[in-house]
């Protein structure tokens, strides 16, 4: 299965694609809002990769790996989840540096919503972030999500955005 934007392949991710997300996973200028802010170690991307090939495999979806059309290659990552400690689902992203401010992370995340309430039946999705990180707000702001809540999550200060189905039909993404 394959998720397609007009720029963006979104695709389930095979052992063959450590290499080239690992080097997504490891630049600092990435990973500063993610988690502590501590680039990811080999064993880290792969362990990410094995699960996300298991979350696929189990629920038909999971955080797709984000390939460029004009170059074919992994740029990232834009896809949901279940929100760890938490009975929610989640939507999130990460692009690597060179593709920051193009649209390409809102492209996509559009593209995993209609896919998320339409195929997968979601009533609900959720994004969350670093209150800093104003990049990943906007795309959460761009897509139709609505602030919710600040809290803590796994010791980390957080934003938190939801959507559902009714508020994408609204905004003329999709039409159920």
């Amino acid at each position: 299965m394959i998720l397609e934007t007009q720029r963006t392949r979104l695709e389930p991710w095979s052992r063959d694609d450590a290499a080239a997300f690992h080097a997504i996973a490891s630049d600092s200028r990435v990973m500063q809002y993610i988690t502590r802010g501590i680039p990811w170690t080999e064993a880290q991307t792969q362990e990410f990769i094995v699960r996300q090939m298991r979350f696929f495999s189990e629920r038909g979806f999971c955080l797709w790996k984000l390939v460029l059309k004009s170059t074919g290659t992994i740029s990232g990552f834009c896809g949901i989840q279940d929100l760890e400690g938490t009975n929610e689902t989640e939507i999130g992203w990460w692009l690597a540096w060179e593709h920051w401010g193009k649209g390409i992370a809102t492209e996509a995340a559009r593209r995993v919503l209609t896919d998320a309430f339409s195929r997968a039946k979601l009533r609900r999705i959720v994004a969350i972030a670093r209150p800093e990180n104003a990049a990943s707000r906007r795309v959460m702001e761009k897509i139709g999500m609505v602030y919710e809540r600040d809290y803590v999550h796994r010791g980390i200060p957080i934003v938190l955005y939801a959507i559902s189905p009714i508020q994408w039909a609204k905004i003329g993404k999709v039409n159920f």
